[in-house]
């Protein structure tokens, strides 16, 4: 009898170890999902944008812009666009910030700068001109 009165507290005590432990495996499985969703949106803006300045339709920063804004990302976290053309192909470059409510999981995860606080997502994009 003596034995259940001394385990009454290790149940509150374990829960109290393990349950943030749970939280931080599950917020971050979340958050890591959601930087898989910005890498596809990020991939299909850089296509995008070359395959538009290959037809030579208009600007590839524009593009990225609305493809970025149509897979529901945040324009303003984007980094960098850049362009570049040459006689027969034009490649676009874009890069992204994707936010992390966790410091540090972007690094632990071997997607981020050292130690911030979001991931770096960049994507690199071929298209050959048309020639008119």
């Amino acid at each position: 009898m003596r034995l259940l009165k001394c385990i009454k507290g290790a149940y509150t005590a374990e829960l109290a170890v393990i349950l943030p432990i749970i939280i931080f495996i599950t917020a971050g499985g979340m958050i890591f999902s959601l930087s898989i969703w910005a890498h596809i949106v990020v991939v299909d803006a850089a296509r995008e944008g070359a395959r538009y300045e290959a037809l030579n339709l208009g600007s590839a920063d524009t593009k990225v812009d609305e493809v970025l804004s149509d897979g529901n990302l945040n324009v303003a976290n984007k980094q960098s666009v850049s362009v570049i053309k040459d006689a027969n192909y034009v490649t676009v470059t874009v890069k992204y910030n994707q936010p992390s409510v966790i410091p540090g999981l972007p690094q632990l995860l071997g997607h981020g700068a050292s130690w911030g606080n979001s991931f770096l997502i960049e994507s690199s994009q071929v298209f050959k001109l048309e020639k008119p």
